[in-house]
């Protein structure tokens, strides 16, 4: 009960500080398929490391390694394997609060490079990635939908029902493929 509370009062508290902050119209179209600098937050919680592969591979053939940029957890990821020559960040309990928000040193350690897409694998609706992803300032924030994701992510992929969950990612890279098949038309 103490855990939903302050992971309520920091729900509350993110949503409070960008308040203020409006979205751009922008084309989707353009704004993926020019990209170049990539925010990527792995799953907060052990996830299929098989589906996160193909998010990663997908990546590594569209985008250039050093200007990918990946959030994980301590404690080992695919992420290593697939693209060696990434940016990882990697993040413990220390970096996020009580309310579980990102503390202002992990944030200063994101904002060391700016980024135009930015993407949360939480499958699940995560404070702190959602707070990380909304902080970066990405032209294009996408996560997954549900709760309040419509007040960080300004792309969201659907999760219709529990048994979908398992091709979420299959569904995102679904996704991102469209957009740059679109730019080569």
């Amino acid at each position: 009960m103490l855990e939903s509370l302050r992971r309520s009062i920091g729900m509350h508290a993110a949503r409070f500080h960008f308040r203020s902050s409006h979205e751009k119209v922008i084309s989707f179209s353009h704004s993926i398929s020019t990209s170049n600098r990539v925010l990527v937050i792995m799953p907060l919680k052990p996830d299929t490391e098989e589906a996160q592969t193909r998010v990663l591979t997908f990546l590594r053939e569209h985008f250039y390694e050093p200007d990918i940029t990946v959030i994980a957890m301590a404690g080992g990821t695919p992420v290593e394997r697939v693209l060696p020559r990434c940016r990882v960040l990697l993040v413990g309990p220390g970096d996020v609060n009580v309310f579980f928000l990102p503390r202002r040193a992990f944030l200063t350690l994101v904002a060391e490079r700016s980024y135009d897409l930015a993407l949360d694998l939480n499958l699940d609706f995560m404070v702190p990635s959602a707070y990380i992803c909304k902080e970066s300032n990405a032209r294009v924030r996408t996560g997954f939908s549900g709760g309040y994701a419509d007040s960080f992510y300004n792309f969201q992929v659907r999760l219709e029902a529990a048994s979908r969950r398992e091709h979420a990612y299959d569904r995102l890279v679904h996704c991102l493929e469209m957009f740059f098949s679109a730019e080569e038309v």
